[in-house]
């Protein structure tokens, strides 16, 4: 068990140490006009708006379940049985 944990360390000690030059791309590095931030940014949008969509869709039906139970709650009331 020890020697797992000299291990563990070792091998954290030497990535944390290790020097290595990072490039970073497009996006991250922020050339505004580069086709892969457009390209990311319209991605974004796009699940925006699928999410949006399917939040609305729950939203309406949640409204829909709501007027059909005060609907069916009244027929209810009116029954004579």
């Amino acid at each position: 068990m020890t020697r797992l944990r000299t291990l563990l360390l070792v091998a954290i000690a030497a990535l944390l140490l290790a020097q290595s030059k990072v490039s970073a791309c497009a996006v991250c590095f922020g050339d505004p006009d580069s086709k892969l931030t457009k390209g990311a940014f319209a991605g974004v949008l796009v699940l925006f708006g699928i999410i949006a969509t399917v939040l609305a869709g729950l939203v309406g039906t949640g409204f829909y379940w709501s007027k059909r139970s005060r609907m069916l709650a009244d027929l209810d009331s009116q029954d004579p049985h």
